[in-house]
């Protein structure tokens, strides 16, 4: 096979955090200097066109976190450059925060004196230290990799487990909310912005069986189209990682009509690739000269 040098790019969010555990953000400023050297390169070209062109970039977002719909798709508006924005619809209609949210804020925000965290995480007893602002980043991390693969109730009832030993409630965050109905049926017909799927309740797809596969892929296409009003053909796998999702996994993909779907795996695109495997390439919260060096980088792998 031939590599052409085409490359996805995933973004998660454009906003200022206080704290970014997952390093999901680029800041407002980052992200204008990397759409200007985007801009200047050329060859920015829709997701969907990607597979027919011989070079190019494509941009792509997680989620459907509220700053999409302002900071990210105000800085692509004024440098002219088209995106996917890939939704978990369920998310939004729930409006709770994202589970890994939840768990940075009351690991990581919240004021307690509870020492330990005494928790049965996937049928197994976990005893984690949370006396200093060191051990409770240590416990959000190994947390985190913990949940992630666990179905959301099983990860809810973990995180109402802490809330009840810690003594306290997570809140609804501002800066931490998904899009609304609104703001999405507003993006969706923003010029050169493409709507897509990415299940609807977020969940490790591979983790679960056929028929909830289904449900969480179909559901998610079929709940978007009816909000936004147009087909959605686009798919993202939760998390992306090699082990998030099978070889039935790209069938049920298949079956539910879309016709790319998108990793988190790295790399470019071949021509001759399936695109329900297309690999993604996480960006940085980087200037513009580091993200220009790393993109040169990977369009040469």
């Amino acid at each position: 096979m031939t590599t052409l040098g085409a490359v996805v790019l995933l973004y998660h969010r454009v906003c200022q955090l206080d704290r970014d555990p997952y390093d999901l953000a680029v800041t407002p400023e980052h992200f204008q200097e990397q759409c200007r050297i985007l801009s200047q390169r050329g060859g920015v070209i829709p997701l969907e066109e990607l597979a027919r062109s011989g070079r190019g970039v494509a941009i792509t977002f997680d989620d459907g976190y509220a700053d999409n719909a302002g900071a990210a798709r105000e800085i692509l508006s004024a440098a002219g450059l088209p995106a996917t924005f890939f939704i978990a619809s369920g998310l939004r209609e729930r409006g709770d925060e994202a589970w890994w949210d939840r768990l940075e804020q009351l690991l990581l925000e919240s004021g307690f004196e509870c020492p330990w965290l005494d928790l049965e995480v996937d049928g197994r007893p976990l005893l984690l230290d949370v006396r200093s602002e060191s051990a409770r980043a240590r416990a959000q991390a190994a947390l985190s990799r913990r949940l992630r693969p666990m179905r959301p109730h099983a990860i809810d009832a973990v995180l109402d487990a802490i809330e009840a030993q810690l003594g306290i409630r997570s809140v609804r965050r501002q800066s931490h909310r998904w899009m609304t109905a609104a703001e999405l049926q507003q993006l969706a017909h923003a010029p050169g912005v493409e709507i897509g799927g990415h299940t609807i309740t977020h969940p490790f797809l591979s983790s679960l069986d056929a028929p909830e596969q289904r449900r969480e892929v179909e559901g998610c296409r079929h709940d978007l189209e009816a909000l936004v009003g147009r087909p959605v053909r686009s798919f993202a796998y939760p998390y992306g990682a090699p082990d998030a999702f099978t070889d039935a996994t790209v069938q049920i993909v298949r079956e539910a009509g879309y016709t790319i779907a998108c990793s988190a795996t790295g790399g470019t695109v071949l021509r001759d690739g399936n695109p329900l495997r297309t690999p993604r390439n996480t960006v940085g919260n980087w200037e513009g000269g580091q993200f220009e060096a790393w993109l040169d980088r990977i369009s040469l792998h």
